[in-house]
């Protein structure tokens, strides 16, 4: 399963009778190379997302996942407990999208530097300036 994007049938990911083992596989494996081999196999969104919540994830599957679909990703990869604040930042300092800077900025192991950086990105939503300064208990003006 380690070589799972490269040798898999993609009919096999949209066979009804597969798709729960592979929901099953991506919530529930502890082999991280088997996890990075399943997002890399062009599995649905669903799939990422298990991916993404799976403990066994490696770092730079997750890196993948925000890459690949920014907007969607960047909310359960940053929500994770067991990330390093230096993760988030090289996460954050990658972002474009709206929704992915405001996801971001709450992240629970985001580091002062990394919410600064997000309540100041040129495309931050005003909220992202509102939720770090209630996160920072200080007030940090959105540039308008």
């Amino acid at each position: 399963m380690t070589d799972f994007a490269e040798y898999a049938d993609p009919r096999f990911l949209e066979d009804p009778t597969t798709v729960p083992l592979v929901l099953r596989a991506a919530e529930f494996s502890d082999d991280a190379e088997v996890l990075d081999g399943l997002a890399h196999s062009g599995v649905n969104s669903e799939v990422l997302r298990k991916i993404a919540h799976n403990p066994a994830t490696a770092e730079r599957t997750l890196e993948y996942l925000v890459e690949r679909d920014e907007r969607w990703m960047t909310y359960p990869v940053t929500r994770r407990m067991d990330l390093s604040a230096e993760f988030i930042e090289r996460i954050a300092r990658r972002l474009t999208d709206r929704n992915a800077i405001y996801h971001a900025s709450s992240a629970p192991c985001a580091d002062e530097t990394t919410l600064r950086y997000l309540a100041e990105h040129p495309s931050a939503p005003a909220a992202v300036a509102e939720t770090v300064g209630a996160r920072l208990g200080d007030i940090v003006h959105a540039a308008t």
